[in-house]
């Protein structure tokens, strides 16, 4: 038979798994506003029963129960929502530095407005024609001079803003192979702790929650891939090769290539990093692809005007009737590209060396007629002009724009709803947690009162037994 103090021990068991079940929950509600914190739940389970010897019932053996146990705190997680949200999270984080990127080259040029390049060539253009009317005038010579400076002027500074954009691009490149190297070797640390916790039979519950927000800040930069392995270790792949591998991390280094810029590369063998996605992927498409097409767009359109007008110019006459051809104001503008377009410094320096006329005599002004003309002219591609060329490029960069900030709009709306899937499941509940916590406190107090009447019925066996007619 069981003893008689089997009663207190299964009371006893009680008071323990519900004072676990209250614990737990203070612990939710300690972390309801905690990022990435998973809800978690007690399991509780009837304790293996005993066997009363020598007692019988219809169908065999009589069995007593024997309390209940706090078999494990569990997380209430589900791994394919997680997977989700990781892989929104990283289509954000791309989505967002595209937009951002993009938006700042937006603002490059400042259109519309009178500081941008579309005011500065409707001004060339205009002083041109102005100089047809007043062809003698130094000081219409001298304001077409000056439009002409901020005509290669505001080419000059789009082509260095946009090589400065890509140069940050290039900085936070380099710098996100410390972040990721960072982020993965606390990844294997905390792979090692949850494994000794497992194998010691404790609860890693929060370890796994930090390992799991570190994972999703990794799949912001690059397109990671988890597999969940023994002893609740997690590997994480980048394209095929283990960034990290049970508690063993590999590191990445920033390698500047012939080109001048950064890649990510492998430290063990050099290897290129297969980047796959997240806001890394962004980022080289920007600074190698998509800046480099609008720079290259922008360098024809400078080109185009440079070639053209310097070749009327050379055709022409200066203001003492002299040909240009073969002398120091033989071209308006020097360069081949905005980057080191300028106004030929012999005609900054005289004024007379414009070639206004074509060689008709005193008020001549057919040869500035005719460079004014080009205003008109579908120099590029046969199909456009230079106005309509450079319009058609910002027009692009502002539809992409747009275009970007609705595709971010509607990644937003997505995790949303994935957040709130997971919120669902895993997230904390402040009125269930109460009623938990009062459901646990009411069995405690029960389990208490249990212990009490065991308490008096012990005292009845020992000090009230066996004392009759005393």
């Amino acid at each position: 038979m069981s003893s008689a103090f089997f009663g207190l021990q299964v009371a006893l068991s009680g008071l323990r798994a519900q004072r676990q079940v209250m614990e737990t929950a203070g612990h939710n509600i300690a972390n309801a506003s905690t990022e990435g914190y998973t809800r978690q739940r007690v399991l509780l389970t009837p304790g293996v029963p005993y066997t009363m010897p020598g007692l019988a019932g219809p169908v065999g053996a009589l069995m007593k129960g024997t309390g209940v146990e706090a078999r494990e705190v569990t997380r209430v997680a589900d791994l394919f929502i997680d997977a989700q949200l990781r892989e929104q999270s990283g289509a954000l984080a791309e989505k967002r530095q595209a937009s951002q990127t993009v938006s700042q080259v937006e603002g490059v040029f400042g259109e519309p407005g009178e500081e941008g390049l579309g005011a500065a060539m409707s001004a060339f253009w205009g002083a041109w024609e102005e100089l047809t009317l007043n062809p003698d005038s130094l000081a219409v010579r001298r304001s077409l001079i000056y439009q002409a400076d901020s005509l290669a002027g505001a080419f000059n500074r789009i082509n260095r803003q946009l090589e400065s954009t890509r140069e940050n691009l290039d900085f936070e490149v380099e710098q996100s192979a410390e972040a990721i190297n960072r982020m993965s070797a606390a990844v294997a640390s905390l792979n090692a702790r949850i494994a000794r916790a497992g194998a010691g039979g404790m609860n890693a519950n929060d370890l796994i929650d930090e390992r799991d927000r570190l994972i999703s800040e990794l799949r912001s930069y690059v397109d990671v891939r988890v597999r969940l392995e023994e002893g609740g270790r997690a590997s994480l792949f980048v394209g095929n090769r283990a960034l990290v591998m049970g508690d063993v991390h590999n590191e990445i280094v920033a390698d500047k290539t012939g080109t001048g810029y950064h890649f990510l590369v492998w430290k063990s063998d050099a290897e290129p990093l297969s980047i796959g996605g997240g806001k890394l992927a962004s980022m080289l498409e920007m600074r190698d692809t998509y800046i480099p097409r609008l720079i290259a767009d922008l360098d024809a359109l400078a080109a185009s005007i440079i070639q053209e007008v310097n070749a009327l110019h050379a055709g022409g006459y200066d203001l003492d009737g002299n040909p240009v051809a073969g002398t120091a104001y033989e071209e308006f503008f020097t360069g081949t590209s905005m980057a080191d377009m300028a106004v030929n410094p012999a005609i900054e320096a005289d004024p007379k060396g414009v070639a206004a006329s074509a060689g008709s005599g005193e008020g001549d002004a057919e040869n500035a007629r005719a460079i004014a003309l080009l205003r008109e002219k579908k120099s590029i591609a046969g199909a456009y002009t230079f106005e309509d060329y450079y319009r058609s490029v910002v027009a692009r960069v502002g539809i992409d724009a747009q275009a970007m900030e609705n595709e971010v709009e509607n990644t937003e709306v997505l995790l949303k709803q994935i957040e709130n899937w997971r919120e669902s499941v895993s997230g904390v509940y402040i009125d269930e947690e109460m009623v938990r916590l009062q459901e646990a406190q009411r069995a405690f107090q029960a389990a208490a009162r249990a212990i009490s009447v065991m308490d008096d019925a012990l005292n009845t066996i020992i000090n009230g037994m066996g004392v009759v007619g005393r």
